[in-house]
């Protein structure tokens, strides 16, 4: 009796990945993309001039100029609005930007 709640746990697991769209290929394709555009973007603007500058302010910057990418994986990602997952993102796109500047500072 153990293994029944573990079995059922895994079977809701599966249908909230399905019911997130997690299932269509295309749609999971479209999310890989946005993630990709999204990172693409954050790399792009990650500017190095001000030697002065933070490390937060500078992925900070670069965060901010990425919105639009970060909306689109949203939009993509969560289609019923979930502020969890909108946070999540959010504090994702944060995360990868700090990461980009360590990295580019020879940080990382």
């Amino acid at each position: 009796m153990v293994l029944l709640p573990v079995l059922l746990g895994g079977c809701e697991a599966a249908s909230s990945m399905s019911g997130a769209g997690l299932s269509d290929p295309k749609l999971m394709k479209s999310i890989n993309d946005a993630y990709e555009a999204r990172d693409n973007c954050l790399v792009a603007n990650i500017h190095l001039a001000d030697a002065f500058a933070s490390a937060q302010s500078l992925a900070a910057q670069a965060t901010a100029s990425c919105q639009t990418q970060t909306d689109v994986l949203n939009a993509l990602s969560n289609p019923h609005g979930d502020p969890r997952i909108t946070s999540a993102i959010q504090k994702d796109s944060s995360f990868r930007a700090m990461g980009y500047v360590m990295k580019a500072r020879g940080q990382g």
